[in-house]
């Protein structure tokens, strides 16, 4: 058995069940709901790892439903698939904009169904697997952040707050070429390599933390 569990949200019982059949019989795990309301309940008690949802449903419509379910942190790596009869561009383009993953129209084979599943399985082991070599890098980082020296702290807590170098150097008084050569000596001391990846670093992390850090002699500073 699969360990990856799919959400069917469709009110016609018969499509529904027949999908959850096809599913299950590939190694799945199978839940399903017959509305929208129902279907955003049922995601957010079992918190599954794909979503198959009707734009067509009974009260609230897919639309609404996936708008609704990525306002929730926990589904945030789950994956959504479209499933209607329209077949107009604009539909299309609505539920991609929308954030989407994928769209089935019906009528659809088992093939598609499948391949469909296949893709975003996929996509989400990339997707984890990027996310797990990323924060081995920043752990990596804030084990060598006692390394930097007051000021360099300091231009990182204001990059850690969404400051442009511009703004940094306002407001510590400073020119932008000091600011340049602090985000230099930064990257270079935290073996972060471009731009991005100390903005990236730096977003993650508590300005006060860094402006602030634990005295030398302070239990947390000296088990580094």
């Amino acid at each position: 058995m699969n360990n990856t569990l799919i959400l069917i949200v469709e009110d016609e019982k018969s499509l529904r069940d027949n999908i959850s059949e096809i599913i299950r019989h590939y190694g799945f795990r199978v839940i399903s709901a017959p509305s929208g309301e129902d279907g955003i309940k049922t995601a957010l008690e079992f918190i599954p790892d794909i979503i198959i949802c009707d734009i067509m449903l009974p009260g609230i419509d897919g639309f609404d439903v996936l708008a609704r379910l990525k306002q929730a942190p926990q589904l945030s790596s789950t994956a959504f698939i479209f499933l209607t009869a329209k077949s107009t561009r604009s539909d299309t383009r609505m539920g991609m904009n929308m954030g989407a993953d994928d769209y089935l129209t019906k009528p659809f084979t088992k093939e598609e169904l499948i391949n469909s599943i296949h893709a975003r399985i996929e996509k989400l082991a990339k997707t984890l697997n990027t996310q797990g070599e990323h924060d081995k890098l920043i752990e990596t980082a804030l084990d060598k952040i006692t390394s930097l020296t007051k000021s360099e702290r300091k231009v990182l807590a204001k990059i850690s707050a969404g400051f442009t170098t511009p703004q940094i150097a306002q407001k510590l008084f400073v020119s932008q070429k000091t600011i340049e050569n602090h985000r230099v000596n930064i990257s270079r001391k935290l073996n972060l390599s471009g731009p991005n990846s100390l903005i990236n670093f730096a977003l993650r992390l508590q300005g006060q933390y860094l402006e602030n850090p634990a005295p030398v002699n302070s239990p947390s500073a000296s088990s580094r």
